[in-house]
């Protein structure tokens, strides 16, 4: 009787687990980039148009960014990172590089290879604001706001794969549909 009694706590332990665990995971699964710890230290945040306008005027704040990457320089006491600013969402991922409103650069004090670091990665850094650097950008002189790196996300690479459309699925669909599901195997445009 106590076998049973046991094996019985163990099939509901495994029932709650199998409940429990898709919605733990979901909400793992939407977790900021940037911790908590962090994001509660920028407090009131900065938009990135008032720290591109005078990033002097902002220097020490903490600041949560992201973006594209677009240049790595590596010297021999820190990595430099040119990065094209664009909108954050709920989770800090970068958005669209349409709406960038400019360019930032970011200091970090360890090595950063440029083969992972490379073009066109996004990134979310959290760091603090450590004023202005003057560069050239093609014809005229660029300022860009430098952020002393203290949290960085760097996002993986979308792995997108489209399919060519099949010639004979045309506007109606599968043409054999009563023996096959009419379910199109790739991307719309």
């Amino acid at each position: 009787m106590r076998y049973l009694n046991g094996r019985r706590k163990n099939v509901h332990m495994l029932a709650l687990l199998v409940l429990l665990l898709p919605g733990y995971t979901s909400l793992t699964a939407c977790a900021p980039a940037i911790s908590k710890q962090f994001r509660e230290q920028v407090t009131p945040p900065v938009s990135f148009s008032e720290l591109l306008s005078d990033p002097n005027a902002y220097e020490g704040r903490k600041v949560i960014l992201g973006g594209y990457i677009l240049e790595v320089k590596n010297e021999s006491d820190a990595s430099l990172l040119t990065i094209l600013q664009a909108p954050l969402d709920f989770q800090n991922r970068p958005h669209s590089r349409d709406k960038s409103r400019g360019r930032f650069m970011i200091r970090a004090d360890k090595f950063m290879d440029p083969e992972i670091y490379k073009k066109d990665r996004k990134l979310t850094i959290g760091g603090r604001v450590a004023g202005d650097s003057e560069q050239p950008l093609g014809d005229h002189m660029y300022r860009y706001p430098v952020i002393e790196v203290e949290e960085l996300y760097l996002w993986a690479e979308d792995k997108r794969q489209y399919q060519v459309p099949d010639p004979y699925w045309g506007y109606w669909g599968y043409p054999w549909y009563p023996y096959y599901p009419s379910i199109r195997p790739y991307y719309s445009w």
